[in-house]
């Protein structure tokens, strides 16, 4: 255990640690914000829906314009600051009680929320070496995954017990992470003048021509966040129509997938560690590929059980790579532009994702809508295979 704790640098043990927190907090808090929403507000679903998703959009904006800030100002600051912010949110929300003050508070959150994680990834980019980069992208998702499973677990209990409580667990979570950033995670920034100048120059604004491929590989990786999207959308719309007692197979197979996530995402990282990246991300597509198709067939639960876990292999294998890639690839006075702009697929499918899955989902079906993610999959998997080839 103690050569484990030695073999990486605090920082890292920072961000897994920070990670499980946040993750437990905000799984907490997440899947119970519409119902507490409609109720403390008298409002309708919609108009709820409408203002949650305001954090999104926030959070794709600021990316996309401000994607290079922790290239300018450092990633540590970065960090720093979009943890206080949102521990300045996560307290005002406990006492909030005006619908429109938390639509603002909501958007402050997305805006100072999103900014933490292009800082970060590129800050363990900087910091680790590219032989374990992948071994500790594995960690970080593997302590997430372990939040994700108890968050849920906790919410239940805490938000009948007091609302107010889980926005202060939030909160002072957060706060801790704040403290564990300032106190043991160095800055890996050192900014030469001419390096402040080019700083600048990406501050606002990047070259579509010069980095188009990273562009391209964006726009392929959307496919599989639009699937994931399905999970907290149309998937348990689709198991309504198909199996009793869905409520309870929908959580079980949320739960399943998250503890797996957390057994096997830093083993299947030690295996692939030195394998081509090109052909491990097009694995990955491959293998969510079909499990689109086996959601699609559905036979029974114990069929849903195995497609999950197929599932977890997939995206352990493409998100491990992508992050590792996009971490070697960067130019390095723009990494925290190059994950910023990369992780807008997940914005753009968090706003989008729950409505391509409802439409084709309320006029064909869910075999045809998760046979249409499949599609997408097996087609932008063998173009970014043929990108990832061309990008030297």
């Amino acid at each position: 255990m103690m050569n484990a704790l030695k073999k990486y640098d605090s920082a890292i043990w920072v961000r897994v640690a920070g990670t499980f927190l946040t993750k437990v907090a905000q799984f907490m808090m997440y899947p119970f914000l519409v119902l507490y929403m409609t109720q403390k507000f008298d409002a309708s679903v919609p108009l709820i829906t409408a203002v949650i998703g305001l954090e999104s959009i926030a959070g794709f904006i600021i990316n996309l314009l401000l994607g290079g800030l922790s290239d300018r100002f450092g990633r540590k600051s970065i960090m720093m600051l979009s943890l206080a912010i949102q521990t300045i949110c996560l307290i005002s929300f406990a006492f909030v009680d005006s619908l429109l003050l938390f639509a603002v508070l909501i958007t402050i959150l997305g805006a100072g929320s999103y900014i933490f994680f292009p800082a970060a990834d590129a800050q363990i980019a900087d910091s680790v070496s590219v032989d374990i980069r992948a071994k500790v992208y594995a960690m970080i998702g593997s302590a997430a995954s372990v939040g994700v499973a108890i968050g849920p677990l906790l919410g239940v209990i805490a938000f009948k017990q007091n609302p107010a409580f889980v926005f202060l667990f939030f909160a002072c979570v957060t706060a801790l992470y704040f403290l564990l950033v300032w106190w043991k995670i160095p800055e890996t920034v050192q900014n030469s003048t001419e390096e402040q100048e080019l700083g600048n120059k990406h501050l606002f604004k990047i070259s579509l021509k010069k980095h188009r491929n990273l562009i391209y590989l964006t726009l392929l990786v959307i496919p599989t966040s639009l699937l994931s999207a399905q999970d907290w959308s149309t998937f348990p719309l689709y198991l309504q129509g198909k199996i009793e007692n869905y409520e309870w197979v929908y959580s079980s197979l949320l739960s399943i997938g998250a503890i797996a996530a957390a057994v096997i995402q830093i083993w299947i990282a030690a295996i692939i560690e030195r394998k081509d990246p090109r052909k491990m991300i097009f694995i990955g597509y491959m293998l969510a590929m079909i499990a689109a198709i086996g959601y699609a067939l559905f036979i029974d639960y114990g069929f849903l059980i195995a497609i999950r876990l197929i599932m977890v292999v997939a995206s352990s294998i493409y998100t491990v790579h992508l992050n590792k890639f996009i971490s070697t690839w960067a130019p390095g006075d723009m990494r925290g532009r190059y994950f910023s702009i990369f992780g807008l697929h997940w914005r753009v499918s968090e706003a989008f994702g729950p409505f391509i899955g409802g439409v084709l989902l309320s006029s064909f079906n869910g075999s045809v809508m998760f046979g249409f993610f499949a599609a997408l999959l097996f087609v932008s998997g063998f173009m970014q295979l043929k990108l990832l080839k061309n990008i030297r």
